[in-house]
């Protein structure tokens, strides 16, 4: 395997053995998603997406008022690039050992006799239409996500390129926003973490990966506001990472709390290396809002 050629990859390789070196997770899945982000940071290279005009956004005023951006089933993507990667992806998943190789199969098959389209994957996904990938999670039953996957990562380059790109277009606003909710597309947060010596909390969009600042003290999946409704734990085996529970919605976020450990944040890692604390708060009656950044 080549080295890593940027920072976001030498963080990824970084964070990645170090849950390997936990026995944590499976090397053989490590080693996989470290392939696919390989593939992705080529992917990255050729992406082009063509953006809507400033007069399709939310103006500023309503950005701050709660409004996204351009919501997530609009956001363009570069289908070509995106079906060179899905391509890639399958094949990688067609040299693994196991129940993963049998659903790539399955998946191949279907491609090439037009019985699955890329197309109608991608618009399930950006549609938040979950109704697809049920119906293949059930005939890849030992893989169930495996399609989900697949679709999510090919289309991770074209939804990070639009991100960034909006993100240059977003109000000014430097306080902590008041929903939860992604500013640029308006999906909820994948994980959130705390930083420097205020404890500023931000956030990780679980769709276009933009970062921003958010309530310290709040629900980020309902926005309840009222301390006696909020609290979190934590684990003593997993140092770093404590789990905001919501007696309002039932729901839970992990954040990350690195500010006196020698560890670099890396959400879309962190999340899957902190797999235990969901395992107790689901335990405890909580349940999780959104999967994880490769789609199970």
């Amino acid at each position: 395997m080549s080295a890593p050629k940027n920072t976001h990859e030498r963080l990824f390789a970084e964070k990645a053995e170090f849950i390997r070196g936990r026995d944590h997770l499976p090397g053989e899945l490590m080693d996989l998603l470290e392939q696919v982000a390989r593939l992705q940071a080529d992917a990255r290279k050729t992406v082009s997406v063509a953006l809507p005009d400033d007069d399709a956004l939310a103006t500023p005023e309503e950005n701050l008022m709660g409004k996204p951006l351009l919501a997530r089933n609009e956001f363009p993507y570069d289908a070509k690039n995106a079906d060179a990667l899905f391509r890639d992806i399958l094949e990688l998943l067609g040299t693994q050992d196991g129940p993963m190789a049998s659903a790539a199969a399955v998946l191949e098959k279907a491609l090439d006799e037009g019985e699955l389209e890329t197309e109608q994957a991608y618009r399930s996904l950006l549609n938040d239409d979950g109704a697809l990938f049920e119906e293949w999670a059930k005939r890849t039953a030992e893989a169930p996500r495996a399609l989900a996957f697949l679709t999510r990562s090919a289309l991770e380059p074209s939804l990070t390129a639009v991100s960034e790109t909006l993100a240059e277009r977003l109000a000014s606003h430097e306080g902590a926003r008041m929903s939860g909710s992604c500013p640029i597309c308006g999906s909820l947060p994948l994980i959130s973490r705390l930083e420097g010596k205020q404890g500023f909390r931000f956030a990780t969009c679980s769709h276009c990966r933009h970062e921003y600042r958010v309530r310290r003290i709040a629900c980020l999946l309902c926005d309840e506001g009222d301390h006696e409704k909020l609290t979190f734990f934590t684990v003593k085996e997993e140092p770093g990472y404590r789990v905001d529970v919501c007696k309002t919605c039932g729901n839970y976020m992990k954040t990350i709390d690195f500010r006196e450990m020698d560890r670099k944040v890396l959400p879309i890692l962190d999340d899957l290396d902190s797999l235990s604390l969901d395992f107790v708060a689901r335990e405890n009656g909580y349940q999780r809002a959104t999967l994880s950044a490769w789609g199970f």
